[in-house]
């Protein structure tokens, strides 16, 4: 790992593609502005409706969204992480009429090439407490696989996760082992849940697995028809369990250093992962 720049992009997002693709576009150029090589948006970045509306107009998001992408990365020169949108499942790979998808997240690497593509393997199928049923699985079909760790350029060994995936440290653990130095977690967690247990667990996984963890979040209220409101603190953990960085319930861009010197000091410091008999 060499020490670089990442910025995370907090926004709220709502059921209007365009309007969402523009926001986030007028934030890639201030990350860009303020020397950003990683740029990471959050789950549900380019649409945030209601199920409905997602199957109904699946083509035209998957799309563009992919689209959106592979240009905006080339032209700022960066790595872009798309953290979650909806991509048409293999059976059905037109995306016309559709009953499901996969909640997917794509890295664009800076010549405008998808480099790293994950399909969230937990599906959220909760009652948090907020005064919404969440029934992921009604409309998205789950990942089968972890996703690979991959080079992110010459600057670290890097791997993401979805959301609810982030209860379940076994797959963390597994990018660990596969040599993951940062960890990216892209969300749209419950106020609820985020309250309760958001902080503690983005610390949990990054001081298990000796890693930073990189988190962009969705926040605020995002539509009338879905109710859907979101806890936002977007956050940068390192190695040692430290937040490095954080923004609380505003839209807006979070830009952090990432020093390779505190990964290496980490690991020497407790060498945990050499440790492990599973």
């Amino acid at each position: 790992m060499q020490n670089f720049r990442t910025a995370l992009i907090q926004i709220t997002s709502s059921n209007h593609l365009q309007e969402n693709l523009t926001k986030i576009e007028n934030f890639l150029k201030e990350a860009k502005s303020k020397g950003a090589q990683l740029v990471c948006l959050p789950e549900n970045f380019s649409f945030f409706g209601t199920e409905k509306e997602k199957l109904a107009n699946l083509k035209e998001i998957s799309e563009k969204t992919q689209n959106f992408l592979s240009e905006e990365s080339k032209k700022h020169g960066i790595f872009l992480l798309g953290g979650g949108y909806p991509f048409p499942t293999q059976a059905n790979p037109s995306g016309q009429n559709p009953d499901t998808c996969y909640n997917q997240a794509s890295i664009y690497n800076p010549d405008g090439k998808e480099i790293l593509r994950y399909r969230k393997m937990h599906l959220f199928d909760t009652d948090p407490g907020d005064g919404v049923s969440y029934q992921e699985s009604k409309t998205v079909t789950a990942g089968e696989s972890t996703p690979d760790v991959v080079g992110i350029g010459d600057l670290c060994r890097l791997t993401t996760f979805i959301c609810y995936d982030i209860r379940f440290p076994e797959v963390f653990r597994i990018a660990s082992r596969n040599g993951a130095e940062v960890i990216c977690l892209p969300a749209a967690f419950t106020i609820p849940t985020g309250q309760a247990h958001w902080e503690v667990l983005l610390r949990a996984r990054a001081i298990e697995n000796f890693c930073y963890i990189i988190a962009p979040a969705q926040v605020g209220v995002h539509d009338e028809k879905s109710k859907r409101k979101t806890y936002g603190h977007s956050m940068v953990v390192n190695p040692w369990g430290e937040i490095i960085g954080e923004l609380e319930t505003e839209e807006g861009v979070l830009v952090v250093d990432l020093d390779a010197k505190v990964l290496e000091e980490s690991r020497a410091r407790i060498p945990a992962l050499k440790h492990r008999r599973l």
